[in-house]
């Protein structure tokens, strides 16, 4: 029987939208919603995908975006024109949309503009409401190319639209753009020549974090464009400095987190101290906060296909500084060199259960995983009963209920894999951007009309959601729990293979014609 995607999943928020760049300069985009314009409206209505294999992201669009890789991605959120300026179209139907609602009510959030950085030095701005360019402009003389952006405040943010970008560029400076008239505010210096590797803006848009090539994590103001912190990295090695490969803030901007090499560390941002300080078996690709009132935690994708959820907080009394309580929630590959396996990207999903997180390896697949199984146990005990403190009552409760699931056969695993999706075969991710709104009420208004949707045929390659679960051997760092075991074997349907292969084949082919039209 068929049913809704609210109802089905209740941790999955009402709206994604995921955004990948590629190594010959495509852009491809999922959502969860199918645009559908009607034939005496101009306006674009959005209808939720439900479909009976429980699977809901949907290929979207595919172009081609720059002339070499893409190197960094980032989205916006639509919002209303600042005050005093004529705002761009976007805004002004977001305005429109809202004014036409049948109810009254103010319309939904919808993903704005996409900020696209390419090795071709150009930075592109997309509108994914019409997928289509909507504009283009050059890093400024000398500063290379850009290497990672973002929107400030950013889309997870509730200070409101976003009134600035940033860019960091392969020279070592960030240039600070107005976005109303991609104007350049400030072009700030405190990198050396080797590149900002990766930026985060703070959730309230005043201050942003970035971390380079040279072994430094910055410190910026934005408020007043000038270098407020440097954190200089200890190098393991006289010869070469370590690179920050990520950062990133948690979601109420209390704490942040880096990695670099094979390292993560989380810090608290009032004290000062490290909440978090460990050495993963390998390489470090990209970090992302996920959790909620009971915890907060931290996902890592690394360059061995391992996916560890690692605790951040403050150390207790009676636990020793050696030890970190974490969990591999996906085992890494038992190979020397992991391949298409590698988890190249990782993001958090804001909405949802809080545990929601996008992966992308450099095989081209892009999942959708819950990782709430991975925090439950670990705010539960070693053997899985809950900690210290808890009264007789709920110990009586969770031995039956610990005698059913072994009765059952039934294990708790650590990941849930809630869907995932290929782009074509041969494709290379080298970036995704996530967008995403939970609001329950949209959800609600899906739901009745819910007669209204038709089934959606998929359009990309399939993965099975459904891995086999394995348990690994206690170790200094991880507790023995149930972990996800990697399925190599994929579900290729030929007509879908071909069909997102032909789409993203029409992309490069429009990207040549547009690179000889140049060069003429």
């Amino acid at each position: 029987m068929d049913e809704s995607i609210t109802e089905t999943n209740p941790a999955i928020p009402t709206r994604l939208v995921i955004v990948a760049g590629t190594y010959d300069g495509v852009l491809a985009g999922w959502d969860t919603v199918e645009h559908v314009r009607e034939q005496d409206k101009n306006d674009i209505e959005l209808k939720l995908l439900r479909r009976n294999d429980g699977r809901y992201l949907k290929l979207s669009f595919a172009m081609a975006a720059h002339e070499g890789s893409v190197r960094c991605l980032d989205i916006a959120s639509a919002g209303a024109a600042p005050s005093g300026g004529s705002g761009d179209a976007s805004s002004k139907k977001v305005k429109k949309r809202q004014r036409n609602q049948d109810d009254g009510s103010e319309a939904p959030p919808e993903p704005g503009a996409l900020l696209s950085g390419g090795f071709d030095e150009t930075i592109n701005v997309f509108n994914l409401q019409k997928h289509c360019q909507a504009g283009e402009l050059k890093t400024p003389n000398d500063l290379g190319s850009p290497l990672c952006c973002s929107f400030a405040p950013p889309c997870s943010s509730t200070s409101g639209p976003p009134t600035h970008v940033l860019i960091g560029t392969t020279s070592g400076k960030i240039v600070l753009y107005k976005k109303r008239d991609w104007s350049v505010q400030h072009v700030l210096a405190g990198h050396d020549e080797g590149g900002v590797q990766c930026l985060a803006v703070h959730p309230t848009g005043k201050m942003a974090l970035t971390g380079g090539r040279d072994g430094k994590v910055c410190l910026w103001d934005l408020m007043k464009g000038r270098l407020a912190f440097v954190y200089k990295i200890p190098s393991r090695s006289k010869i070469r400095k370590e690179t920050v490969n990520d950062i990133v803030w948690c979601d109420d901007g209390t704490r942040y987190a880096f990695c670099y090499g094979t390292k993560i560390t989380a810090r608290d941002v009032a004290s000062g101290e490290d909440l978090l300080d460990v050495e993963m078996p390998s390489r470090v690709n990209q970090i992302a906060f996920i959790g909620g009132p009971e915890g907060m935690f931290l996902a890592a994708g690394c360059d061995d296909g391992g996916l560890p959820v690692l605790e951040v907080g403050q150390l207790e009394e009676d636990e020793d500084a050696d030890t970190r309580r974490a969990i591999m929630a996906i085992e890494p590959v038992d190979k020397v060199v992991a391949g298409d396996d590698r988890l190249k990207c990782i993001r958090s999903v804001e909405g949802g259960s809080g545990f929601l997180v996008v992966t992308a390896n450099s095989g081209g697949i892009v999942s959708l995983m819950d990782l709430e199984g991975a925090a439950r146990m670990m705010l539960s005990g070693p053997d899985g009963s809950e900690e210290e403190g808890d009264s007789k009552e709920s110990e009586s409760e969770d031995d039956s209920l610990d005698s059913d699931i072994d009765s059952n056969e039934e294990v708790e695993v650590a990941v849930e894999i809630l869907d995932s999706v290929r782009l074509g075969s041969g494709a290379r991710i080298t970036d995704i951007s996530v967008w995403s709104f939970g609001d329950n009420e949209m959800g609600e208004v899906i739901d009745e009309e819910e007669d209204e949707v038709e089934e959606v045929e998929e359009d990309v390659e399939e993965v099975d959601d459904e891995p086999p679960a394995r348990t690994f051997d206690k170790g200094k760092k991880f507790n023995k729990y149930q972990t996800t075991q990697r399925n190599d074997t994929l579900e290729l349907d030929a007509a879908a293979v071909e069909k997102a292969r032909k789409l993203v084949g029409q992309a490069k082919k429009k990207q040549r014609k547009q690179k000889k039209k140049k060069a003429a």
